[in-house]
């Protein structure tokens, strides 16, 4: 996950047999932010379209050989160009025409001959309506992940749960599924530590701030199962009891709603499985009065800086 996006200059296409007139709208468009592309016909105009996919296409309806009307018809039954928006440029100033080039796909219909002002409002009204639609189909599609990260990752009772968790340890760690070894107890050094701690927590924030995933507690890296008994409880009822006061200290309770966690048998062992759904709002990790942000990376997680977290925050909301 992307915590910034590149802001590219949308591409306009200027297409016109008469010379005059393209270099007129050149120069009202030029130095406005677009990146602009000129066309003499409408087989040029089509070529040029399938290569660069404009957002805009400013096309005159009178021109030798492939008309605006055909090209623009050529332009919209091709699944390449379909999106690229058509304004129309024309002498014709009947009703019927304007409704003929609208009925066609278009978006707009300038009359020649054409005030600049008027061009560059009609564009700049255009280009904002796209990039309005282009966030809502963002959103959409983030919340379409969303909701599938939660359909693929939410245990149905129907089904063998621990069929399920072993069907995710088989397949691997990814962006939506992370094994740690233990909870506190460090093999290595055969002691608690409070880094690991701290790491399983970062993970669970870091999903909450994504799209959600399963965090699996007990399985190596390399999908072993380890089990529970390496972390040294009395019992499982302490074992919970831990992870629940350390969710509750660091993360807090107003996210329990999105935090569901309980032991699963998985090979003659057992593991500890958290379960997270996408939070609404943005989710810290608080130790004292610091507190830290964090996103899923690939198969890892990230720590924000202030600026990338306010960036993050404003791009996920739009």
């Amino acid at each position: 996950m992307t915590t910034s996006k590149t802001i590219e200059a949308p591409t306009i296409l200027l297409v016109d047999d008469n010379p005059t007139n393209l270099q007129v709208l050149y120069a009202a468009l030029d130095g406005r932010g677009y990146t602009l592309l000129v066309a003499r016909s409408g087989e040029q105009a089509i070529k040029t379209a399938l290569k660069t996919q404009p957002a805009l296409i400013l096309l005159d309806v009178m021109m030798p050989g492939l008309d605006g009307y055909e090209t623009c018809t050529q332009l919209n039954g091709n699944e390449a160009t379909r999106e690229c928006a058509v304004i129309f440029l024309s002498a014709l100033h009947d009703s019927k025409d304007k409704v003929h080039g609208l009925e066609l796909g278009a978006v707009d219909f300038i009359t020649k001959p054409f005030d600049t002002d008027e061009v560059i409002a009609r564009v700049e009204r255009q280009l904002e309506v796209q990039g309005k639609q282009h966030a809502l189909a963002e959103q959409n599609r983030r919340l379409a992940g969303q909701l599938e990260a939660t359909q693929r990752f939410a245990f149905d009772a129907s089904q063998d749960r621990a069929a399920w968790v072993g069907s995710l340890i088989e397949g691997g760690e990814s962006e939506r599924v992370e094994f740690k070894s233990t909870l506190r107890w460090n093999l290595k050094t055969d002691q608690a530590d409070k880094a690991l701690e701290t790491a399983w927590l970062k993970t669970i924030v870091a999903f909450l701030n994504t799209d959600g995933g399963v965090l699996i507690i007990g399985a190596d890296d390399a999908g072993h199962i380890l089990g529970t008994e390496a972390d040294r409880f009395e019992n499982d009822d302490k074992y919970l009891l831990f992870v629940n006061s350390r969710i509750k200290q660091h993360i807090g309770l107003d996210r329990a709603p999105f935090i569901r966690f309980g032991l699963t048998p998985v090979d003659d062992k057992w593991v500890l499985v958290i379960e997270c759904r996408p939070s609404p709002t943005s989710v810290f990790l608080r130790y004292g009065d610091k507190e830290e942000f964090y996103v899923r990376v690939g198969p890892g997680s990230r720590k924000l800086t202030v600026s990338e977290v306010l960036n993050y925050v404003a791009n996920r909301n739009t």
